[in-house]
């Protein structure tokens, strides 16, 4: 059985990256280029002060998901293993993207900015750094869609919280779409809402006994 310390410090963590992701959209993505092109975006300082800030909120969330699986696991049941584990490799997923941008891709934009033109297909369309990074987020919000789901049918934390992840998931890419960078930053503050939120539950929570 997990002790509480476990529980409390993952809680933290799980806060932690909720409350990161509301600093970031807030703070730094607005002020990111709009429409210039992606080897000036890399090149930038900010870039790299984004990127390793989202690299250490997915480490967070990454430590958050396991509090928040061990602490409604009994009643969660096989869908709450099976969420659990899609939102851990979701999770994985991004932080590696997220890592890669900071020590690959930005120094590439530096020293060899043409380097960079491989990533920007003349055709338009995706290319697989593209393809990569939608992978990556697709697998870390399908992930966590179902860990919130998870603990909508476990009730042993607040449905609201697990409301708001739902919609904060779902809310920023519509809402980008629509509102573009700000639309994203609303999407964002509901997500971090919501992890800010469970996670100062499972950090003040027992373990279930299972």
């Amino acid at each position: 059985m997990p002790t509480s310390g476990l529980l409390r410090w993952s809680g933290v963590g799980l806060a932690a990256g909720g409350a990161l992701t509301l600093l970031i959209n807030a703070a730094l993505t607005p002020r990111l280029p709009a429409h210039a092109p992606f080897a000036e975006t890399a090149a930038s300082p900010l870039f790299v002060w984004r990127q390793g800030a989202s690299a250490v909120a997915a480490v967070c969330l990454l430590f958050g998901a396991v509090g928040l699986h061990l602490r409604q696991a009994a009643r969660a049941g096989w869908f709450g293993a099976l969420a659990f584990a899609l939102a851990f490799l979701g999770g994985a997923t991004l932080f590696a993207v997220e890592w890669g941008e900071v020590f690959v891709v930005h120094p590439l934009a530096l020293a060899a900015p043409p380097a960079l033109a491989a990533l920007e297909p003349a055709h338009g369309g995706p290319g697989l750094y593209d393809i990569g990074s939608m992978i990556a987020f697709s697998a870390f919000a399908l992930g966590w869609i179902l860990l919130a789901i998870a603990t909508l049918r476990a009730g042993v934390l607040p449905r609201a919280a697990a409301w708001l992840v739902i919609a904060g998931l779902f809310a920023t890419p519509l809402l980008g779409a629509v509102l573009h960078v700000w639309g994203a930053v609303a999407g964002n503050a509901i997500l971090g809402a919501g992890w800010c939120w469970l996670g100062l539950e499972v950090a003040r929570a027992r373990p279930e006994a299972g």
